[in-house]
């Protein structure tokens, strides 16, 4: 058979029933200590004004409110994520949170609307975002242990040196304090909670490492070794280019076919029957009640009730000259990136569809949703500053009904459930391989793809397609492993493949190759040994120049031959500055030697004499840009002990508990893009 088709085999049992279960095994929240060291020192270091400010303006406007549909739903118990000691983290402080994390981490790498982000990226800042907050309330519990309070009279102080809470006189106002936080749906005991919980963990933490300095000698080495340049000559000398000074006799063609059988088999193919368990291949047998997908659906109503939303791009002045000067600039034809960088004092923010109610400023929003789109507005005085912003996209208000959401709704459940439902099914499909010796009995409620077909040992069928596999890359490639090192006949047993994946496989049919009849191939036979005798010359001529430049240099050691054209000379590069262009065995190698000595290398298609003439200096440019960046990182780098150290200790006294991973997998998967969560 040549093309590699999905055959329907035998299914016996009814579908499977969806119950709700908890995962047994909650995500890993421990991360790697950058990311976390970085939100450490936000956390204990900067001021809370400058936080608060950003909460309240910027913050609630990707997508605020999601956490407001979790926290009223059921008890207190079905209300909390995880537990830390006496203190809980609820689906609202997570959903919020991860909203944070999430517009940071597009912006890092470039993307402006959050909901661009891959599934991985999502799944990463979730289980930072948790650590993060477990961090915050450990930092609590141990203030509360060492007895520290906060007075009022300070917590009034941040309060009242908060920018959002001032009128335009710059003052604080109850009305916008008021204003700002109805809006943003945060109660003001919650506000007061916040700050008062802040300053103690400023008090217990801040300035924690800030005496770390960086060893001048130890930093000087580092420099100098990154820095420092390498100066060589080098010459290539491909393999084409050897010169093969007479045609082959038969004898020496016939030798090299009898020493080369490999070049010149026909390609092995095998026919392989196989039963393949994915996730995906899973998803599609779980059954959802219709009662879960309802209750789902009234869950998620603030995504499928939308009203009006607008795509946002908003600059924020202090000065109005600077805000017109931006608004000639934007109107003049500048691009959203160009006028970030030309103007980087005025607060930029990227809003991807906000409704109105999201947007925490009540002036920018009531000019916001009634500006035209394509159009740059303003300046405008709001009481946040001058304001110039331009409305990139506009979505009309639409409500999608139950049965029109209904089949999203099941793919989300099926989505999450489907690991799992695999896990619990291996059992099954050990005992159904175990009982089927031709792979023909499987059942179909399983989620197990049947396929079967003929390929070679690099997945091709003998139309030379790629045969179609189930499973992505790297499954596929385990499969056709298996299929080309399994026994014909041999009995077919249940193989655990990346990513949570099971397959077995039935070889049944091998084609193997044969060794062609020399007449057939004697071209292919003579080109294969031309190849060979030019890249034998070649490293004849490359070794006979490299022992002459171990005498002496590799620039005396070409005067006078053919290939001293090829020379190149007083190349430069640091380990800053590599040559881009040069093989990277090669300019390891370059690195490696010793000044005055010559190396050898290989790469593919030619040979590499490499001559280290001497070693200089770093140049005072990288001297300068490199060295405050090198003593930065190494500091930064000795700092992280201490918080980490600190971080363990006060999770050993109180470790986290009760991880509620139906809520926390609720959070992460509403904050999936559309293309993972199944489109809103």
């Amino acid at each position: 058979m040549g093309l590699l088709l999905v055959k329907p085999f035998p299914r016996h049992y009814g579908a499977a029933s969806f119950a709700g279960r908890t995962c047994p095994h909650p995500p890993v929240i421990r991360i790697c200590p950058d990311p976390m060291i970085t939100t450490l020192r936000h956390l204990f270091v900067d001021s809370w004004a400058g936080r608060a400010a950003a909460l309240l303006i910027f913050l609630a406007f990707i997508g605020w409110g999601v956490g407001d549909v979790y926290s009223n739903m059921g008890t207190a118990s079905s209300n909390e994520v995880v537990r830390v000691g006496d203190r809980s983290i609820t689906p609202d402080d997570f959903s919020r949170a991860l909203s944070t994390q999430l517009s940071a981490v597009a912006k890092q790498i470039g993307l402006a609307d959050p909901s661009q982000l891959p599934k991985s990226e999502v799944e990463q800042a979730a289980r930072q975002t948790l650590q993060n907050l477990v961090i915050q309330n450990e930092t609590q519990l141990a203030a509360s242990r060492s007895g520290m309070t906060v007075p009022d009279d300070l917590v009034r102080q941040e309060i009242f040196a908060i920018p959002a809470f001032h009128n335009a006189a710059g003052v604080f106002d109850r009305s916008v304090f008021n204003e700002r936080l109805a809006r943003i749906g945060l109660s003001e005991g919650k506000l007061l909670q916040a700050i008062r919980e802040d300053i103690a963990s400023r008090g217990l933490l801040q300035g924690m490492g800030q005496s770390v300095q960086a060893p001048a000698p130890l930093t000087q080495r580092m420099l100098s070794f990154d820095a420092s340049q390498r100066v060589f000559d080098l010459i290539q000398i491909p393999f084409a280019g050897g010169v093969v000074t007479a045609a082959p006799t038969d004898e020496q063609l016939h030798r090299f076919y009898d020493n080369h059988p490999q070049i010149f088999r026909t390609t092995e193919y095998r026919h392989a029957k196989m039963v393949v368990m994915t996730p995906e291949s899973v998803a599609k047998t779980i059954e959802v009640p219709d009662d879960v997908l309802h209750r789902l659906y009234d869950f998620q109503a603030r995504t499928y009730d939308m009203p009006e939303t607008r795509t946002i791009q908003v600059l924020t002045f202090t000065d109005q000259a600077k805000a017109a000067d931006a608004a000639t600039a934007w109107k003049g034809g500048a691009s959203w990136d160009d006028i970030q960088k030309k103007f980087p004092e005025a607060a930029a923010v990227s809003l991807p569809g906000v409704r109105q109610s999201d947007i925490p400023n009540p002036e920018l929003a009531k000019m916001a949703f009634a500006a035209p789109a394509d159009r740059i507005s303003g300046p405008e005085k709001t009481g946040m500053g001058w304001v110039v912003f331009n409305i990139s996209a506009v979505t009309a208000p639409h409500k999608t009904s139950f049965d029109q959401a209904k089949a999203e709704l099941k793919t989300q459940v099926q989505k999450q459930e489907a690991g799992e439902a695999l896990q619990a099914r291996q059992k099954q499909f050990q005992d159904a391989v175990a009982g089927s010796s031709t792979l023909e009995q499987i059942p179909g409620d399983l989620g197990a793809v049947p396929a079967a077909g003929t390929l070679d040992s690099n997945g091709m069928t003998q139309d030379g397609l790629p045969a179609p596999i189930p499973g992505d890359a790297a499954l596929r490639q385990a499969i056709i492993h298996q299929i080309f090192t399994q026994a014909k006949g041999a009995q077919p047993t249940v193989i655990n493949g990346p990513n949570g994946t099971a397959f077995s496989v039935l070889v049944d049919e091998v084609h193997p190759g044969t060794l062609k009849p020399f007449d057939n191939v004697r071209d292919q036979v003579v080109q294969e040994w031309t190849t060979e005798q030019k890249r034998r010359a070649a490293n004849l001529r490359t070794t006979a120049l490299f022992s002459s430049a171990k005498a002496g240099s590799l620039r005396k050691a070409l005067e006078g031959q053919p290939e001293a054209a090829a020379l190149r000379q007083d190349v430069t590069v640091s380990r800053v500055h590599p040559d881009q262009s040069l093989p990277q065995n090669v300019l390891q190698g370059a690195f490696g030697l010793k000044p005055g000595t010559t190396g050898m290398y290989e790469t593919p298609d030619a040979f590499w004499l490499v001559n280290v003439t001497a070693d200089k200096p770093a140049t005072a440019e990288d001297m300068k840009t490199l060295g405050s960046q090198l003593s930065g990182e190494y500091v930064q780098s000795m700092r992280s002990d201490i918080p980490v150290a600190l971080n363990a200790a006060m999770e050993r006294a109180v470790p986290p508990s009760h991880i509620n991973m139906a809520l926390y997998n609720q959070v992460v998967n509403a904050a999936m893009p559309p293309a993972t969560n199944g489109g809103h």
